[in-house]
């Protein structure tokens, strides 16, 4: 077995412990959440796309204006930034906790700036540990495999816990210990139906997804490129009408998470997608009500609010990814080119 197929398969129950160490800490983490004036979520590559979530979701909650900035961008532009960083908070969010960018760009916000620093991090004793006022440590969820799977949605389930937290929501915190109980019988039955999408005779993917979910499914594009080699980008639902989809042709796997917001613009935007191409699968956060929805159609679990049912979205990209890799001979466990943390 690959690494990052036993990874990608455990990540559930890594789930569970991110969720437990989320209960256990939910007084400190309310603490350090706590005033709040301005966030600014701080990541690279999968990180990044994160941030972007973890950015969207603590504003939804919270009401409190957030942001996601590339580590890496901060670092070479940080003059231009002074005025937007100044008295902001950053949150952090890595796998290794030792990417350069990361590391120098909080260092300088934190030096020059007085930037309080909170950290999500998927190691212990990391160097990113000097830097933050509060840590949130998730070891079990690291990925050896250079291609992130289970460390990805630990994160995402840490920062949308960390948003319950600062906004009270002890209802829908709770409501993340079922995240294991529908994954013991949902994953399980997409096996099949997903292995034969990802024999199918397409080249490239595009990844559909809105609201604070669309960070989470960026990292799913993401993976199309990291895993099976397979050039990918992320867009809006509506969004992707201007201008992307003139390169959307028979050649085309079109993954759709779809909301349960507006029902009847997203299925006009699946007719349309479906004129295009044959490979069209829709991951519905509606349970039961299909709709004449157009495509491969998997509804995913009832878990919760659309931003909870995403990481089961997450996690059947990341299946067709794998698939799809094996089909191609790809070798999983050592991607050409890619390092698993970049230092500088």
């Amino acid at each position: 077995m690959y690494v990052i197929e036993s990874e990608l398969r455990q990540q559930f129950d890594a789930l569970a412990r991110t969720v437990q160490a989320l209960t256990d800490q939910q007084g400190e983490a309310k603490e350090a959440l706590d005033g709040i004036r301005t966030l600014c979520v701080l990541g690279c590559g999968s990180s990044f796309s994160l941030a972007k979530s973890a950015a969207t979701l603590f504003s939804q909650h919270t009401g409190v204006p957030a942001y996601a900035l590339p580590a890496g961008d901060v670092l070479v532009n940080f003059e231009s930034y002074k005025k937007l960083l100044a008295g902001c908070t950053l949150l952090l969010l890595s796998r290794s906790g030792s990417t350069s960018e990361v590391l120098r760009a909080a260092t300088r916000c934190k030096q020059e700036l007085g930037c309080r620093v909170l950290s999500v991090c998927a190691r212990e004793d990391a160097p990113v540990e000097g830097l933050f006022h509060w840590n949130l440590r998730l070891p079990w969820a690291f990925d050896e495999a250079v291609c992130q799977t289970r460390t990805v949605s630990n994160l995402y389930v840490a920062v949308l816990g960390l948003a319950y937290i600062a906004a009270g929501e002890s209802e829908s915190l709770a409501e993340l210990r079922e995240l294991t109980v529908h994954a013991s019988t949902f994953c399980p039955a997409q096996e099949e139906t997903l292995s034969a999408l990802a024999q199918g005779a397409w080249t490239k993917a595009v990844v559909l997804g809105d609201s604070g979910m669309a960070g989470l499914m960026e990292e799913g594009a993401l993976a199309f490129k990291e895993i099976c080699r397979r050039d990918s980008n992320h867009y809006h639902l509506l969004d992707v009408r201007h201008g992307p989809m003139v390169q959307i042709g028979p050649d085309t796997l079109v993954i759709a998470l779809l909301s349960s917001g507006e029902r009847d613009l997203q299925k006009a935007l699946l007719e349309d997608l479906e004129a295009k191409t044959g490979h069209l699968l829709v991951l519905d956060c509606v349970s039961g009500h299909r709709d004449g929805i157009p495509g491969l159609h998997i509804a995913l679990p009832a878990c919760g609010p659309d931003e909870l049912r995403a990481v089961f979205a997450l996690y059947c990209i990341q299946l067709v990814c794998f698939h799809h890799a094996v089909a191609r001979g790809v070798d999983l466990d050592k991607p050409e080119g890619l390092d698993p943390w970049i230092k500088l």
